[in-house]
């Protein structure tokens, strides 16, 4: 199986999740490592790069496991100015934590400094210390999800946004300039759940589940994925949720992670292909690559040889 350049439809597309990290020595901080390891996304024939958004974060959910993070917006703005043909995704925001108007705002900025290459994953949130740091009621978090991605929507026709929310109230407000891409940049919806898959049907462009063990899934507040099978059981109840609301699967990006992209795993190109065809199978389009993050230079020596190992760059 020759993924090569995936001109069209029905083929695997590749992303990467930045790593932010701050120990000394690792590199990731710099401009100029940021920089290098965009171009060498987007020189390897990979598809996309995405930062994630947690900006208020525990430290005992970093020690136990979470990863430091910038502004996932001002990221994608930087990396906009030095690539020219990769996806820029937050992977992912969430919606809860801050105003539609200013995120809207933020996603368009995005998509207008990229020449319209941004894409939105989204999800509700999942740490309550985080949302009692923002000011955010985490049992409101889904009903905020909701009357979000609405009003981001709304503001983005460029028309007046009337509207009374929970926090605000707008009067007429219009959200100018537009972004490139219409009527928005594609919207990912993230999460396992039946919830998630109900707005991936009525919101979204695009599914971004997690797969992982149970641990992992509780964490994050969110039913498991432990194997393709299960995943392909889920992407069949979303095709019908899109079909019952007169929608095709076949119009939705399908986000989930295969063990050929995990980078640090010693797997010769013949299995990761295999590993991408096996997810290819259950309707995924899109997965991501794992990198090493102790060093810059190794990180980026491994998406080069994926490149040319895997996708014949």
């Amino acid at each position: 199986m020759a993924l090569g350049r995936r001109p069209g439809p029905g083929h695997v597309k590749f992303i990467v999740e930045y790593p932010v990290v701050s120990a000394p020595g690792a590199g990731w901080l710099e401009p100029a490592s940021i920089t290098r390891f965009a171009r060498a996304v987007e020189e390897a024939g990979l598809d996309g790069i995405g930062f994630t958004d947690h900006p208020a974060p525990s430290l005992k959910w970093l020690n136990g496991g979470g990863h430091e993070t910038f502004d996932p917006f001002v990221a994608l703005g930087f990396c906009a100015a030095v690539t020219t043909r990769i996806r820029l995704l937050t992977w992912l925001s969430v919606v809860p934590y801050r105003n539609p108007f200013l995120a809207a705002k933020s996603m368009t900025t995005v998509d207008l400094v990229s020449g319209g290459r941004a894409t939105f994953a989204l999800g509700s949130g999942y740490l309550r210390s985080e949302f009692a740091a923002l000011g955010v009621d985490f049992a409101e978090r889904n009903d905020l999800f909701e009357e979000s991605v609405r009003v981001m929507k709304a503001t983005w026709t460029g028309d007046e946004v009337s509207f009374e929310g929970r926090r605000f109230e707008a009067i007429g407000q219009v959200g100018r300039p537009r972004p490139v891409q219409r009527p928005h940049p594609p919207l990912w919806i993230g999460g396992n759940s039946a919830v998630a898959r109900d707005r991936v049907a009525r919101l979204g462009q695009g599914w971004a589940p997690m797969r992982g063990p149970k641990i992992l899934a509780r964490t994050a507040r969110t039913p498991a994925i432990e194997s393709a099978e299960e995943l392909g059981r889920l992407v069949e109840d979303l095709a019908r949720r899109l079909d019952a609301v007169g929608r095709s699967v076949k119009e939705i990006d399908i986000v989930a992670g295969a063990e050929g992209g995990r980078l640090t795993s010693e797997m010769s190109s013949e299995q990761r292909l295999e590993s991408f065809a096996e997810i290819e199978r259950i309707g995924v389009t899109v997965t991501s690559v794992q990198v090493p993050r102790d060093s810059v230079q190794a990180a980026t020596e491994a998406v080069a040889r994926f490149g040319r190992d895997v996708l014949g760059q």
